[in-house]
This record gives C-alpha cells, sequence and structure tokens, in this order.
C-alpha cells in the first residue's frame, strides 16, 4: 500500500511524498527520479524491495506530478538548490521516521545528479549511494546548451517553454533506435513499458527554459573532481544502467566510475547490462536488475 503524504519545503511549498512501507524494515531507500516523470512510476520497484524487508520513500520534484504548480518548472530563483534542498528534507523525514536504520540514496537519471548533489553536503547522513542511467556530466559538452539557455532565456523569461531547448535536450536520444516505434523507445525494449510511458499524463515535457537552465547548471556542478571529493571517500557507490543508454550508456557510466575513483572513492561497483536502455527498472530483464540491487544492499541492512 503506498501512503501518501505532504512535507514542507524550506520556502513552505508542500513537497508531495510517497512511502512504501516494509514490515519490520531493515533500511531505507529514498528514490529520487528523473525528469519528466515523477514518484508513482517506482511502484513495481518499490513493491520488490518491500518484500526484501526494504521500506521504499520518494516525492515529486518541483514542476512534477499531480499537484505541480507549472508543470516543467522548478522556482524563479536557485531552482537546482531548491530540488536538492526537497530532497535534503524527505531524507530528515526518513531519518527521523527510522532512526537507527541504514538510509540508502537511489537517484534515476536527473535524479542521480540531485543525488550526488545531495551527497556532496549530506554524505555522511547515507549508508549506501545508487546512481542509475546517469554519466560523467563533463563541463565543456553542458557548455554550449548552457549558452543557448541563457539566450533563450533572455529572450523569453525563465516561465516559457522552448521547443528549441526540448529538442537540444531530447531530441538525439531516439536516434539511435531507429527506425522508431514511439518517440520513446530509447526508455526499455519493453514496448508495453514505453507505452505506459507514452499514454501517461504526468510523463514527457514541455519543460520551461527555467528548468532548463536549473538542470543544466545542476549537471555542470557535479560535473568535476572537485566537486565529488566533497563526498565520503569510504561510501559504498553502486553505478548501473544500459549499455546502450543514450544518457550515458557504458561508456558515459565508465567515465562517471574512473572519475570517481581517481578521487579516491574506495568502495565502488558498477553493472551495465548488456543491451540494456535507459530504465533499466523497466527493462525485459528488470527481475534480474532488481534482484542485484537487493544483492548489492543486503550489506547494508540491520538485522
Amino acid at each position: 500500500m503506498t501512503d501518501i503524504f505532504t512535507l514542507v519545503a524550506e520556502d513552505e511549498t508542500p513537497i508531495q511524498a510517497r512511502c512504501w512501507a516494509a514490515d519490520n524494515p531493515s533500511m531505507v531507500v529514498q528514490i529520487i527520479h528523473g525528469l519528466g516523470e515523477h514518484a508513482d512510476r517506482y511502484q513495481r520497484l518499490a513493491a520488490a524491495l518491500n518484500a526484501a524487508g526494504i521500506s521504499v520513500y520518494s516525492h515529486n520534484h518541483r514542476g512534477h506530478g499531480e499537484h505541480a504548480e507549472l508543470r516543467g518548472f522548478f522556482a524563479d530563483t536557485d531552482g537546482w538548490e531548491t530540488v536538492v534542498n526537497d530532497s535534503s528534507v524527505v531524507l530528515d523525514h526518513v531519518r527521523a521516521t527510522h532512526d537507527g536504520l541504514p538510509a540508502v540514496v537511489l537517484g534515476h537519471s536527473m535524479g542521480s545528479f540531485v543525488a550526488q548533489s545531495l551527497a556532496m553536503q549530506r554524505s555522511h547522513d547515507m549508508a549506501a549511494l545508487v546512481l542509475s542511467g546517469s554519466t560523467w556530466p563533463a563541463s565543456y559538452k553542458l557548455l554550449p546548451g548552457r549558452l543557448v539557455a541563457t539566450v533563450v532565456g533572455f529572450a523569453s523569461g525563465r516561465r516559457n517553454p522552448s521547443p528549441l531547448l526540448d529538442g537540444l535536450g531530447f531530441g538525439a536520444l531516439n536516434k539511435a533506435f531507429s527506425p522508431a516505434r514511439t518517440e520513446s523507445d530509447w526508455l526499455s525494449r519493453d514496448e508495453a513499458e514505453v507505452d505506459k510511458y507514452e499514454a501517461d499524463p504526468l510523463c514527457g515535457g514541455p519543460f520551461t527554459i527555467g528548468l532548463w537552465q536549473d538542470f543544466l547548471a545542476g549537471m555542470s556542478g557535479v560535473g568535476s573532481d572537485n566537486a565529488i571529493n566533497r563526498i565520503r571517500s569510504d561510501l559504498p557507490i553502486l553505478i548501473l544502467g544500459g549499455e546502450k543508454d543514450p544518457v550515458g550508456g557504458d561508456s558515459g557510466m565508465g567515465a562517471l566510475m574512473t572519475h570517481y575513483a581517481q578521487t579516491g572513492h574506495s568502495r565502488l561497483s558498477i553493472k551495465i547490462y548488456e543491451d540494456g536502455r535507459h530504465e533499466m527498472f523497466n527493462e525485459i530483464n528488470r527481475d534480474d536488475v532488481t534482484a542485484h540491487l537487493v544483492s548489492w544492499l543486503s550489506p547494508f541492512a540491520i538485522r
């Protein structure tokens, strides 16, 4: 059963959150979802984790979910910091509600960058960090998009959508799967899961200019060795994703792993799934992916 509840952000904005509670949990996982989706998409994963004795929490980012004030928009100022702070409020709730239990943060896609930003502030409050569908966000690759987003923002304002920026952000992701059946084939080889995403009115864009400005700045903020050095070096980190994921794939996740290794992070694991696409928890081999996650998490449980 899903417990739906509301927390209060630092600026008094409501945070719409979910809890899937396990009986006598041995740990808690906080899931931070990706761009253009929402917390309820993780119900199946939560049920599997519950069966393993793990309680699960997640929340909808600003501009996401059924109660979004302005869809695809974070905030008028400091949007990335606001989103990270909201995740920190949820982590506070998790730790207060389950005092003494290990708290693991799992971030998917955009959520993986939010999770790393959060870990730079609070890695000592985490038992482990899981990065799904992620990549190494090299600053030089982000610079052209940031410049375009700045120029478009001056012309149109932060709250307006931009087909140009949406195209730059998502336009190339499906190209590797041409001829594609849908615009979202890059997400999964499971056609039913792709169709479910396409039919979900809470998934996809459009996104505002301000969100793209904030997201690109947020990725740039975690894309340096100096930044990830702020995460404690003995934090267990699992990087997992699909080989064919156009967001990062084997090369992007390999680079992410390399940067963590060269900054002295000593408890690293990586799992790349052959032919897998962006959403491994919705892939045709999702049961194997979930089983690997549960196995990797098991040493952190309190029995």
